[in-house]
């Protein structure tokens, strides 16, 4: 996974939603949709980077793109990483917030068989 090109995308995002103060606003939306074209690429590496490398601040930011990654790649570790990820989260309220992105998350996995 490409880290220095997600970081590069978190970074704009915040830059977007200081600027605009509207969470609907076009540059937010095409921020998500990159910052989830990143972390599908190859979901093993994205899991690697979740559990041993991403920071709290990353990792609070894209959680808004938990459930998008959870729904592409119907990965059930994604899920369980992110979940106990977020349970490592420093700061409660952060925590709390990620906490429900990992609840989207794992509603978007289908567990019917095929």
């Amino acid at each position: 996974m490409n880290v220095a090109e997600l970081k590069a995308v978190v970074a704009e995002r915040k830059r977007v939603a200081v600027e605009t103060q509207d969470e609907w606003d076009y540059g937010i939306e095409q921020c998500r949709k990159k910052e989830t074209e990143i972390l599908t690429r190859d979901i093993a590496q994205t899991i690697d980077f979740i559990e041993n490398e991403c920071d709290d601040d990353t990792f609070c930011w894209v959680d808004e793109v938990f459930d998008d990654v959870a729904d592409i790649t119907q990965s059930k570790e994604f899920v369980a990483a992110i979940k106990r990820r977020a349970a490592k989260v420093v700061n409660a309220e952060d925590r709390r917030r990620v906490e429900v992105g990992v609840c989207y998350a794992e509603y978007k996995i289908d567990d019917e068989p095929l």
